[in-house]
This record gives structure tokens, C-alpha cells and sequence, in this order.
């Protein structure tokens, strides 16, 4: 008698922990099809006037805890198998390290040095997490990722027994708070079992994605405005070279909107978000882009300080992806058309910017119950995509 191959499939669940919101994807994948977005779940947290990170942290959590139980009750008989745990701005640390070894007598590319190099590079990355967080009690190492070997010159992708009196290496490293990742796992074992929970940094959750969907020879940056931190990437040479953030993001528009038209936060918001889906009464938005100026202003101060980081030894690639709060908002998009920047790039001429939109996913990932026009999914399908390829690799 035949009996038909049970077809393999597995449940993806993909948290996305930013500065002003937790979103989580529930995906179906199988074997030889194409993946599908079962749900997506969206908590804002708390739009405080003066925004404190510590408060933000605690809304944080809970908004974790309240979509992890509520797909726990709705998905009993089939929980996720797989938990890919994304975290921007503030929550993690990042850096890369350019490591450069060169002696006069040829020497042998062994994976005991480069585990040697891992392992010192590794202590002085945990100095200074701890310092960047401020916080004496103990790190957590999400990625520690090998993204390019050079050697005599060339890049390779297995150096391993190769003989050569130069070799170059750039690691990724990232790392989060052990308090704040272990309250987090905590919660998700108890509302979804023992799923596999796989922890990563934003940065390279998208570095990877993004490579082989645009994938410029001169590289890339990527701007994610959030709602309270602005986070700046850049990719150059297949390497994730660089990140930059700063204390800046989408909702400090809505606090100066209700400052300058003397109205609530919350009424603010709605005004903000009505403005994003061309749904508002034109002298509303003439007040809104007249409230805004200054705030546009302020921010490219900002992002100019960090370019200016990023481009200091070398020209910055002309080819900018927007994503966040900035790529579903008019009033912040034309901040990136400043001609300023100009002068950072490799070109001398402003940047040309490529936003998505889920419509541009259609063959990679199936939808249901999302605008196909909604900027403001590209994140969570951008993630999805990453958890899809990803999630399971080391």
C-alpha cells in the first residue's frame, strides 16, 4: 500500500522589540511552498511626553507578555516551533571589528587562530556592552558572526588552511542585557512551550535580507526611524561596516504637533496617522506640515552627525533604503531629500532612496488581511523573510 509523505511544516513566530512598539508575525512554512504571514499582532506602547527608557522597558515587557498569551490561547493545539526574537534600538549593542593580523614569515589560516581572535575580541566587546548599558550585572551575546576573511588581499570564503603573511577579518558583535533577555524568555516558555527561541540584533537580522534583495557594488545604507530612536546602518563591501542611532524618532513629531496646535498626545496621534493614509482635511494638514518644519530641521542635524561618523574615512554608498515611521509619513520623508547630504555621499549628489512596500514581497511571502500598500509592514515582512532563511542557522 502507498502512503503519501507527510509534508514537513513548521509555525514561525517573529517578535520585533523597538523603541515605541512590539510587533509579532505568526508564519506558516513548508516543505517545496511558499511561506505564508498567519497573523500579525501590533502593540504601541504608552506615548509618554518625556520619554524615559526605563519606563519604556517596562511597557516593553508587558506588551511582550500580552501578545505572547494571547497566541498562546489562540494557537494551543499547534504552538510556534520556532521563536525568532528581534531587537532594535535601545535594546541591544552592536559593534564590527576590523581585525588585521601581519607578520613577515608565512603563516597557516587555522580555525584555532580564528577562534583565538574571536575569543579576544569577544572580552573587549563585553567591556564595553556593559559600559554602554550602564548596568554591572552580566551581558548577553547575541551574535558573534564571522562576515569576511581577506587574504593577501583577497576576499575568500573558507580560509582555512590557506597559506599567507596577511589576513583580515570582520566579526559582528551584538549583545543585550541578560536581565532583559531572560525576563523575556521566561514569559515566552510559559505562555508558548518550549519553543527554540533564537535572539537577534535588528542590524543583522536586516543586513542579510536587504543584501539579496538590492545588493549595490558600492553598498548601502538603511534608515529605520522608530518611534523613539532613529537607527542608521551601513553595508559596504558585503559587510555589515557600521550602525549609528540617536534619541530621535516619529513620535517626537507627534509631541511637537500637540505642542504647537495646544492638543492631547493621543489626538495627536490620530491626526498624525490620518495624515499617513491621506485621510485628512487639508487645513488640518497644512497645520500639521506647518507644526513639523522645525522638527524636520532638528532631525537632519541629527542624521548628519551620524553620515558624517560614517563617511569619515570613505564616501557613503548613494543608495539609501528607508524604512519605519519616516517611510509611511510624508512630512518626514522629504527630511531625507535635504541636499546637504549631498556632500556624503560617493556620488555628490543627494541619495537615491528605495522604500518597499509588501506588494514588492508577493513572490517570496503570501499575505492575507494586510494593505498591500502599507508601508509600514515592510519591517515586519523584512523580518519575516530573515526568521524564514535564517532562523535555524547558528
Amino acid at each position: 500500500m502507498f502512503f503519501p509523505r507527510l509534508k514537513k511544516e513548521k509555525n514561525i513566530l517573529v517578535f520585533d522589540i523597538g523603541s515605541s512598539s512590539v510587533n509579532a508575525s505568526l508564519l506558516l512554512k513548508k516543505e517545496n511552498e511558499i511561506p505564508v504571514f498567519l497573523s500579525f499582532s501590533h502593540l504601541r506602547l504608552p506615548l509618554l511626553e518625556n520619554p524615559d527608557f526605563t519606563h519604556i522597558e517596562r511597557h516593553a515587557r508587558k506588551a511582550v507578555k500580552e501578545i505572547a498569551e494571547d497566541v498562546g490561547k489562540k494557537n494551543r493545539k499547534k504552538m510556534p516551533d520556532l521563536i525568532y526574537m528581534v531587537l532594535s534600538a535601545p535594546w541591544y549593542f552592536s559593534e564590527t571589528k576590523n581585525v588585521k593580523i601581519q607578520r613577515r614569515e608565512t603563516f597557516e589560516v587555522t580555525e584555532e587562530l580564528v577562534n583565538k581572535i574571536m575569543e579576544d575580541e569577544l572580552e573587549l566587546f563585553n567591556r564595553k556592552a556593559r559600559e554602554k548599558f550602564e548596568d554591572s550585572s552580566d551581558i548577553e551575546i547575541l551574535e558573534k558572526e564571522k562576515m569576511r576573511f581577506i587574504v593577501n588581499g583577497y576576499p575568500i570564503e573558507n580560509p582555512y588552511g590557506k597559506e599567507t603573511n596577511r589576513l583580515e577579518l570582520s566579526i559582528y558583535l551584538s549583545a543585550a542585557r541578560r536581565s532583559f533577555v531572560k525576563n523575556i524568555e521566561d514569559m515566552l516558555t510559559h505562555f508558548l512551550g518550549n519553543a527554540e527561541i533564537k535572539l537577534v540584533s535588528e542590524p543583522s537580522s536586516l543586513f542579510r535580507i536587504l543584501s539579496e534583495m538590492i545588493n549595490p557594488k558600492e553598498g548601502y545604507l538603511v534608515v529605520d526611524v522608530g518611534g523613539e530612536v532613529t537607527e542608521i546602518y551601513l553595508v559596504r563591501n558585503g559587510v555589515l561596516e557600521n550602525t549609528k542611532n540617536f534619541a530621535w524618532g516619529a513620535n517626537l513629531v507627534i509631541r511637537r504637533v500637540a505642542s504647537s496646535l495646544n492638543i492631547g498626545l493621543g489626538e495627536a496621534l490620530s491626526f498624525f496617522t490620518a495624515q499617513s493614509w491621506g485621510d485628512i482635511k487639508e487645513a488640518t494638514d497644512k497645520k500639521l506640515s506647518s507644526s513639523s518644519l522645525g522638527v524636520c530641521s532638528e532631525w537632519q542635524t541629527f542624521l548628519g552627525e551620524s553620515l558624517s561618523l560614517l563617511g569619515r574615512e570613505h564616501p557613503l554608498p548613494q543608495t539609501l533604503v528607508v524604512l519605519g515611521g519616516v517611510a509611511g509619513s510624508d512630512i518626514l520623508k522629504k527630511c531625507l531629500n535635504s541636499p546637504d547630504f549631498a556632500s556624503f555621499t560617493i556620488l555628490g549628489k543627494p541619495f537615491d532612496v528605495i522604500s518597499f512596500i509588501p506588494e514588492n514581497f508577493g513572490e517570496k511571502i503570501l499575505t492575507s488581511g494586510i494593505d498591500r500598500k502599507d508601508s509600514k509592514m515592510t519591517l515586519p515582512l523584512l523580518l519575516a523573510l530573515s526568521a524564514l532563511k535564517y532562523g535555524n542557522q547558528k
